[in-house]
């Protein structure tokens, strides 16, 4: 029976954007949930949501904030910052399927992987490139973008915003790559806990794995990756194992698949929370 619940919620999170992968405090959505357009997500004082995109790319709502989804399409997926903040996290970007953002009167489209920081009528390059959907401007780390009445205003950003969301974002990054390392031992290892993997057919083959350490799903990057955070992500081709593309069967990844050897030859990745390590700021990550 876990497995058969594994491998539904592994054909639901590949099939569209919008599913709920967490939920930290009082939200209007449930763990595991799929968004539809349309439908607000709203978070309570002290709370916070992770919602997942396509493979690799996270939503993250801060305290007191509501976002929308026009399209969970996941070649073209379009949301709106309608309060608060909002984070998104991108491992991999496909020029054929584009992350739109609206943050109050601002219509933005994410163009690389990064980090991105959404509220009121700006965005904050954390780590990156995005563009104005009217391809009118161009924004690249550490700078950030207003919309005006008179047009836009460009200026720089100090990337250390040390509040609740980026803390809570750093260490989100910090559990999902804990979790991936730990879903790369227990492959290496021949366990027969249960770790499976789907992948989109219009990715390169990075996919979502369901994590039990999270109760949710981890990122396995085709290639391998290394977050905003500092954190590594051990690739899928270090699991030995194929894409897997819409109308198969996700199988767990168990004794029965071919092992590739000792965890020691993947990346690694620290375990620490970076609220301590770099005192809650972003600032202290990668250069």
């Amino acid at each position: 029976m876990a497995v058969f619940i594994i491998i539904a919620l592994q054909y639901l999170v590949s099939a569209k954007a919008g599913f709920v992968n967490y939920v930290d405090g009082q939200a209007n959505v449930q763990i595991h949930q799929q968004v539809s357009e349309g439908m607000p997500i709203e978070t309570a004082a002290r709370s916070h949501v992770e919602v997942l995109l396509n493979p690799g790319s996270f939503l993250r709502l801060g305290e007191q904030s509501r976002v929308v989804f026009d399209s969970i399409d996941l070649t073209n997926i379009a949301l709106r910052v309608l309060d608060g903040a909002a984070m998104i996290e991108v491992a991999e970007v496909d020029k054929h399927m584009p992350i739109r953002v609206l943050t109050g009167n601002l219509q933005t489209v994410i163009v690389s992987s990064g980090l991105y920081r959404f509220s009121g009528d700006t965005a904050v390059v954390v780590d990156g490139k995005l563009r104005t959907v009217d391809s009118s401007k161009t924004v690249k780390k550490g700078q950030q973008i207003t919309s005006t009445s008179d047009g836009y205003v460009e200026s720089r950003t100090a990337l250390a915003f040390a509040d609740g969301l980026d803390r809570w974002s750093a260490q989100r990054s910090s559990d999902v790559a804990r979790a991936n390392v730990l879903a790369y031992r227990s492959y290496s290892a021949g366990s027969v806990y249960a770790f499976g993997g789907y992948s989109p057919y219009f990715l390169s083959g990075s996919s979502w794995f369901y994590s039990p350490l999270l109760s949710g799903f981890t990122f396995v990057p085709i290639a391998g990756y290394r977050s905003y955070y500092g954190y590594r992500f051990v690739p899928l081709s270090s699991f030995g194992t194929a894409p897997i593309r819409p109308g198969r069967s996700a199988p767990s990844i168990h004794s029965s698949t071919r092992r590739t050897g000792s965890a020691s030859h993947g990346p690694t990745t620290s375990h620490s929370s970076l609220a301590h390590s770099r005192g809650g700021h972003m600032g202290g990550g990668r250069k």
